[in-house]
């Protein structure tokens, strides 16, 4: 099998274990971009894309991302390539939440508790109130049991943090 035909076998299984509501968030946010309506994006419309969030990458650094997401190397990027570049972002913004939620951790039981963050919080510069400390817990707390377990904590990073993809 040639590399072409490789990397749109690969994609294909890849966009198969997509759900629907990832998927349909890929669609919405990728016609957003895709303002020459041919199904590709462009290097000018990542550009476009990029400065409008905000930054600031020279000319260099965004071929570079445009030759990174450009996985069959035809120099556009197709919804498939899209999807694909997109769930590798969040895979990463969900480990580096995961690695916060460690470091919130302090005793590694799987829970932030009430002590846990006390303690996080005597340790900085943030002294902190007990009452403030209990506020925050019971309004992320879903379930009741007094602690922020991983699943209460990603949905307040991704409220917080606006990533409506994650899962």
């Amino acid at each position: 099998m040639d590399q072409p035909k490789n990397v749109e076998y690969s994609l294909y299984l890849f966009m198969d274990e997509l759900s629907g509501e990832r998927l349909a968030d890929y669609k919405l946010r990728f016609e957003q971009l895709n303002r020459n309506e041919r199904g590709v994006i462009t290097i000018t419309e990542l550009s476009d894309m990029v400065r409008s969030m905000g930054e600031t990458p020279s000319d260099k650094e965004l071929k570079e991302i445009f030759k990174a997401s450009d996985l069959d190397g035809n120099g556009e990027i197709d919804f498939k390539e899209y999807c694909f570049v997109m769930a590798q972002f969040e895979n990463d913004e969900e480990r580096e939440i995961c690695d916060i939620f460690k470091m919130f951790d302090r005793d590694a039981d799987g829970y932030i508790s009430e002590k846990d963050l006390l303690e996080l919080l005597d340790n900085s510069a943030f002294k902190s109130e007990r009452q403030a400390v209990r506020r925050l817990i019971d309004s992320v707390d879903c379930d009741g049991d007094g602690q922020i377990n991983y699943d209460e904590f990603l949905a307040l990073m991704k409220s917080a943090l606006d990533y409506p993809s994650l899962e």
